[in-house]
């Protein structure tokens, strides 16, 4: 899946459960790491979105890259409770809320289910077993900008729940 459909998946991820407890729906920390956990898995490839948008993160991602395939073990729920153990010590130094670190694990565990869709697949429990989890939906083909587009629909649908006035701009104003 491309850097953006994994966003969009974790931040629906979210939504749906933030509407269902009452979570706040904006809470900046809180996005970010959501974001940020979304994204971090393919810091295995050279050309994951992290690696685009930041010299940091592309040295690192082609250190990276040279001693672990993609989808390999950083793709795996090993990896998501070492990187949330890592995330939950800073937020302890930092005095982040909770639920931060709970999203930055959310947004990991999302980018796996999202790359179990591919024909590539993930080892989930890598390295203690070589079970791989598969699907069909190809990174960048119609189909995933599709379920993109949907995921974006249902984002918007449940914003507008929460929110309705953000959507103001589609309603009638009455002039001053």
């Amino acid at each position: 899946m491309m850097g953006t459909t994994h966003a969009a998946f974790a931040l629906l991820c979210y939504y749906v459960i933030a509407y269902s407890a009452g979570l706040p729906f904006d809470a900046p920390i809180v996005l970010f790491l959501l974001i940020f956990g979304s994204l971090l898995p393919d810091i295995d490839h050279p050309r994951g979105f992290l690696a685009r948008q930041s010299y940091l993160f592309r040295r690192t991602s082609r250190g990276i890259s040279k001693f672990i395939r993609h989808r390999g073990i950083v793709h795996s729920l090993l990896a998501a409770l070492i990187a949330t153990a890592i995330v939950w010590v800073i937020a302890i130094f930092y005095r982040w809320e909770t639920l931060a670190v709970a999203c930055f694990f959310l947004g990991f565990m999302s980018h796996l289910a999202a790359d179990s869709l591919n024909p590539t697949g993930i080892k989930w429990l890598q390295p203690f077993s070589k079970a791989r989890v598969k699907d069909g939906i190809r990174t960048g083909s119609i189909i995933e900008k599709s379920l993109f587009l949907l995921i974006l629909i249902a984002i918007s649908v449940i914003v507008h729940m929460v929110h309705p006035e953000s959507f103001s701009i589609f309603s009638e104003q009455s002039s001053p």
